[in-house]
């Protein structure tokens, strides 16, 4: 007996139940969410070799009727073909071919893209020159033939879409933001006294160019200096902090503590004895950038404190759940004197507000809404031909 709703979840990399890092941690909450909605998910992910039973067994499953409401992908950054530890492409025809099966039989296909840093100039100086030009003809294979195979696209935020425009503009988009988990909330919080100081909580990478903690750091040193109390806690990779730009340490005064949480509960922790969640803003992609940080933030409980111009700026402006600062030396602290407790309390309020919209389940709610919308009228498992041949 099998459930009434049914979907196909897909990405080349393992599903990772306790994700220390966003890109891991969205797809292993979404597949949670959509079983949590009462879809019986049929997963294909991990190596080639796993993905390939996988598909075999999703495709004996259509031609002998089975029904899917849809199929969500979510391939990570790399190109799908180089996805496999040695980076060969062994298996040209694995991925592409179950979105192509998938689409032509009327199963939507919904696949969320997640960034595209190798459109923005510097990356090739940054990955090297030689691996870019072999990845490039990758990246542009990837969105050739999700064209033809994709029927919704889904991106971070909409500010990316024009890095994209020529691949999905006949498609179905919607920008998709990342969710938190009602359960991994705290069950109390360390409140602040009324006269302690703010405690700044940024969790995340380190590493410039991609993540340039200096203007946070900066800022941090001379709102310091100028008697602005606060506290910064930063939460990184320990490895990654061994090996942190050696312009960082003249900023790191009595203010800013430095910690590397080994779990998931740890990070939680870290959450509840903290009062505001820093984005990054100082990062290559910050114009589209909607990190899993943000919604977890809403989860907890935490007003965000983000970067002008960046994408969870303009969030954080438009619901009113944060502050924005600028990348001066003297724009924190100019901020920081403004945050009295009246200000900290309504702005808390409004994230309490908005909390019930951030829900990974509600999240996982959108992509059915989606692939519900994209559905062709045609009976689910016949066979689907587009103009031009099938893909």
């Amino acid at each position: 007996m099998t459930s009434e709703r049914r979907c196909i979840f897909y990405r080349t990399r393992a599903t990772v139940d306790d994700a220390m890092s966003g890109s891991d941690l969205r797809p292993a909450k979404l597949l949670q969410a959509f079983r949590q909605l009462g879809y019986d998910v049929d997963v294909v992910a991990g190596p080639a070799a796993a993905r390939k039973q996988s598909i075999a067994n999703v495709k004996r499953q259509i031609l002998a009727g089975a029904r899917y409401d849809f199929l969500y992908a979510e391939p990570p950054t790399t190109p799908t073909l180089l996805n496999e530890p040695h980076h060969f492409p062994t298996h040209p025809l694995l991925d592409y071919g179950l979105l192509g099966f998938c689409h032509s039989r009327a199963i939507p296909v919904v696949l969320f893209y997640s960034d595209v840093q190798w459109r923005l100039p510097g990356y090739a100086s940054r990955v090297g020159w030689p691996k870019y030009l072999l990845m490039l003809p990758f990246f542009h294979l990837d969105l050739l033939v999700y064209r033809r195979v994709v029927d919704a696209f889904l991106v971070p935020d909409r500010g990316m879409l024009p890095q994209i425009a020529g691949w999905v503009s006949e498609r179905p988009n919607r920008a998709s933001m990342p969710g938190y988990d009602p359960a991994e909330t705290p069950a109390r919080r360390e409140q602040r006294g009324k006269s302690d100081p703010l405690r700044l909580f940024y969790v995340g990478g380190i590493s410039p160019p991609v993540y340039d903690l200096t203007p946070l750091l900066q800022g941090s040193a001379y709102a310091s200096s100028r008697g602005v109390r606060h506290e910064l806690t930063i939460c990184c990779r320990q490895a990654e902090w061994q090996h942190r730009p050696a312009a960082y340490d003249r900023y790191l005064g009595a203010e800013v503590k430095v910690v590397h949480n080994r779990n998931r509960q740890e990070l939680i922790d870290l959450y509840a004895r903290h009062d505001v969640s820093v984005m990054p803003y100082g990062t290559l992609n910050s114009d589209w950038a909607m990190p899993v940080k943000f919604s977890e933030a809403i989860g907890m409980g935490l007003p965000v404190l983000a970067g002008s111009g960046t994408a969870t700026a303009r969030v954080a402006a438009e619901q009113g759940i944060g502050w924005t600062v600028g990348s001066s030396e003297d724009d924190l602290s100019a901020l920081l004197r403004t945050i009295d407790d009246a200000e900290y309390e309504r702005v808390r309020a409004a994230v309490k507000r908005v909390q019930p919209e951030y829900s990974w389940i509600g999240r996982a709610a959108e992509v059915v809404a989606i692939a519900d919308e994209v559905r062709s009228p045609k009976a689910i498992g016949s066979p689907r031909r587009r103009a031009g041949g099938s893909p």
